[in-house]
């Protein structure tokens, strides 16, 4: 039996879009009553912890204290978490953390191996504390291995993953994914599932783990087709596959106005389809399963799609079954009448912003405020896990803890 699809409720303060939930059963989320101490940087590991906090998490964002650069991800993947301010260098900004973990349930961070353990905050540190705790570890290449000490960002893990080797192709060499595929894919997503099936196994044993998210594994996961192909022997390299956009009916084509339109006709009734909304006659066109004729036929296509404007495209296959569609630019996502009609994107002020994904049928997510002020929660926090007024300001004081900015509740 089918349901409508559940919608979500903006409660920002300068969201745009503001929408009413179907019918759905609802409740605080999958992940209330968990919470989640998370002292990574960057953007893989707030980004993991940002999608915990949209399925119900408590999340508590750690930062360190200095200097805020002018971008800093972590404030960016804020989203529903409360942010305070520790010296995880300080002794007692260590305590400080060990104290908050024994009343935990997932404890991420993302540094090198051997970086935590030094400050007393290593899995053994943590987990004697609380056996129940679900320690994550977010790395590039893991926590063991002849890479593991050595510095890198997304691009190196997909090139020792072997993803960027499949990627463009001879010619031109490996098309750079932007960070899509290393930090998020690979790394943040293996992360939030590792913790959700930790969190699974916890609730029949009792008993907390390890979570080795590295993202050289997630990446190498990501390649299990190709891997099938290369085993078969039907992998030639990159940029020689159909899925590469090396085929004709499988890539973006320039149209009159400057926009893009991409085809993924592999099928053959979809083929027909995508030549008919061409308005060419198939019975003219050279073979496509014979790969010697693709570059004719990209060229036919090409001068075709140079015809028309990118909107005209998109009423010409509307029509049919052509597996066709324009590519959207970022400031076109929130207009897009399929993203606008699932709330897949909303306005919050100037920012444009996605909403959880996946979709559960008993769960409205509340997309919740961003992090103003990084340390604005600090008190409020500290309060919550049983320290009093005074040695909060003691610890102020001697510069372990910062709060900057946000309300202090009475």
């Amino acid at each position: 039996m089918g349901s409508a699809i559940p919608e979500f409720t903006c409660l920002q303060e300068n969201c745009q879009e503001s929408v009413t939930v179907t019918s759905q059963p609802t409740n605080p989320g999958p992940l209330a009553g968990t919470t989640v101490i998370d002292v990574s940087a960057l953007g893989p590991g707030p980004f993991c912890s940002m999608i915990l906090a949209d399925f119900g998490a408590e999340v508590i964002s750690i930062s360190r204290p200095g200097p805020r650069e002018s971008f800093d991800p972590s404030q960016y993947f804020s989203r529903g978490k409360q942010s305070i301010v520790v010296d995880l260098r300080n002794s007692d900004g260590g305590k400080l953390i060990r104290d908050m973990v024994a009343e935990a349930d997932v404890f991420l961070e993302g540094f090198r191996p051997g970086a935590m353990e030094r400050r007393g905050l290593g899995p053994d540190d943590l987990m004697a504390i609380n056996p129940r705790l679900i320690y994550t570890r977010l790395t590039g290449y893991g926590q063991s291995g002849p890479l593991s000490q050595t510095a890198g960002h997304d691009i190196n893990y997909l090139a020792t993953a072997g993803v960027l080797g499949v990627l463009g192709d001879v010619e031109s060499g490996p098309t750079v994914p932007l960070n899509l595929l290393g930090d998020f894919a690979s790394g943040s997503m293996s992360a939030v599932v590792g913790i959700s099936l930790a969190l699974i196994e916890r609730h029949m044993t009792g008993r907390g783990q390890l979570v080795d998210a590295a993202m050289v594994d997630g990446a190498v996961a990501l390649l299990s087709a190709q891997l099938a192909e290369y085993s078969a022997g039907t992998w030639y390299g990159p940029g020689t596959s159909v899925l590469s956009g090396r085929a004709p009916y499988y890539r973006a084509y320039h149209c009159s106005d400057g926009g893009w339109f991409a085809v993924g006709a592999i099928e053959d009734r979809f083929y027909v389809q995508m030549v008919s909304a061409l308005g060419l006659d198939i019975g003219d066109l050279p073979d496509r399963s014979d790969p010697a004729n693709w570059d004719q036929l990209c060229d036919v296509f090409a001068a075709r799609f140079a015809t028309r404007t990118r909107s005209a495209w998109v009423e010409a296959f509307s029509v049919v079954d052509g597996c066709g569609g324009a590519v959207l630019r970022l400031d076109e996502l929130a207009d897009n009448p399929h993203l606008k009609s699932r709330n897949t994107v909303y306005r919050n002020g100037g920012l444009i912003e996605a909403a959880p994904a996946p979709r559960l049928s008993g769960f409205r997510p509340a997309l919740r405020q961003r992090v103003a002020t990084v340390g604005q929660d600090t008190w409020n926090v500290l309060r919550r896990f049983g320290l009093d007024d005074a040695t909060i300001t003691d610890l102020e004081r001697r510069g372990v803890v910062e709060h900057r900015g946000g309300h202090v509740s009475t």
